[in-house]
Formats: structure tokens, C-alpha cells, sequence
């Protein structure tokens, strides 16, 4: 499971079970907004491209949370891609 989000109310946190669902919704929040040519073409290769999922999923593996500024006109949000956390099973000396 994977949990997304772009600050700013642009979308709100939201959980996936599959990588790309979360992918496709981010680009469904981005893909109409005002931002840079050179911006919008590199979120619509890494969130859509043949190899979005794959490259998204080794750097959640390698690295940890993805997290990259989105630029619009007069503000700067951020896009956040982590794993999900679960809390099941629980720690052994949970509860």
C-alpha cells in the first residue's frame, strides 16, 4: 500500500492499495494546473510513463518518501509519495 499526497488541499492524503492507482490519481490532480511546461512534462513522464511504477517503487525501496515541490503561480506545495503504514500485524510487545 502506498499513501499520496500534494499539499495544499490539492490532494488530500490518501492511501492505495496499488502503486499505480496512487500514480495515476497524483497526475489527475496536477495535469490540468498551471505550472511550467519543463514541470508538467516531467510529472507526466514519472506518473505515467512505462517505467513510472518501477522507478517510483526502487526509490521508495532505496531512498524512503518521495517528496517533490510542485511550483504553481504564487505558491509552492509539495508532492509526497510513502509506503503506507500498517499497524497489522502488531509489534509482539504492542498491546
Amino acid at each position: 500500500m502506498v499513501t499520496v499526497e500534494i499539499t495544499g488541499g490539492i490532494l488530500p492524503p490518501t492511501t492505495y492499495v496499488l502503486l499505480p492507482k496512487a500514480l495515476a490519481a497524483l497526475w489527475t490532480a496536477l495535469r490540468f494546473r498551471p505550472m511550467s511546461r519543463p514541470q508538467w512534462e516531467w510529472f507526466e513522464r514519472y506518473l505515467t510513463g512505462p517505467c513510472s511504477e518501477r522507478l517510483v517503487r526502487e526509490y521508495l525501496d532505496s531512498t524512503g518518501p518521495l517528496s517533490l515541490p510542485v511550483i504553481l503561480p504564487g505558491s509552492v506545495h509539495q508532492l509526497c509519495v510513502r509506503w503506507a503504514v500498517s499497524d497489522w500485524p502488531l509489534p509482539a510487545d504492542a498491546g
